[in-house]
């Protein structure tokens, strides 16, 4: 009597407990978004319809919107920083280049860690590396151009600590250009 039992618990456990995965088809807009992390600021991915935030073995191009065929696995419990799920990257189902004309916003900001970081550490906290004197490296992920006219606020941010949020539009697979600060 007891081992039915036992053996009846014990499937159930594994049923409750287990991961559950399936393959999904996701979108993924022309652009990273920015997002306050746990411990620190950083760059991610924006879905419409799903929580993928990275993606291992997918190379995302600034100014094309994609739909990925993923395999998202939902974790038993969800990480510390809230994460639940899992992606894992099947095959690219399209990629669309978006019109000149379309813009989006994106937060700049010149740390990468909350606190200040001192001694030979301080330049990881860096975000932004100059290249010339009207274009930037941001996150080590995009170049930014900067017009003339906005070049004096884009270097206040650069080489302070306050974040600004700016509009954008697309000059490439990997360059943007501001087009104002809000």
């Amino acid at each position: 009597m007891k081992t039915p039992i036992t053996i009846s618990l014990l499937l159930a456990s594994i049923v409750c407990f287990s991961q559950v995965t399936c393959e999904k088809i996701i979108s993924l807009e022309p652009n990273l978004s920015f997002q306050h992390y746990e411990h620190y600021k950083r760059l991610t991915l924006d879905s419409p319809d799903s929580r993928i935030e990275y993606l291992n073995d997918f190379n995302f191009e600034w100014g094309y919107k994609v739909k990925l065929l993923v395999k998202e696995t939902t974790l038993r419990e969800a990480l510390s920083d809230g994460t639940q799920y899992q992606y894992e990257f099947i095959k690219l189902l399209s990629k669309i280049k978006v019109p000149d004309s379309i813009q989006f916003n994106l937060t700049i900001d010149p740390q990468r860690y909350y606190n200040e970081l001192e001694g030979e550490e301080a330049s990881m906290n860096e975000t932004l590396k100059q290249l010339i004197d009207s274009a930037y490296l941001y996150f080590d992920k995009v170049e930014i151009k900067v017009p003339e006219h906005l070049r004096e606020i884009f270097e206040t941010i650069a080489n302070g600590k306050k974040s600004r949020r700016g509009r954008f539009d697309f000059l490439d697979a990997n360059c943007i250009r501001v087009v104002r600060f809000n």
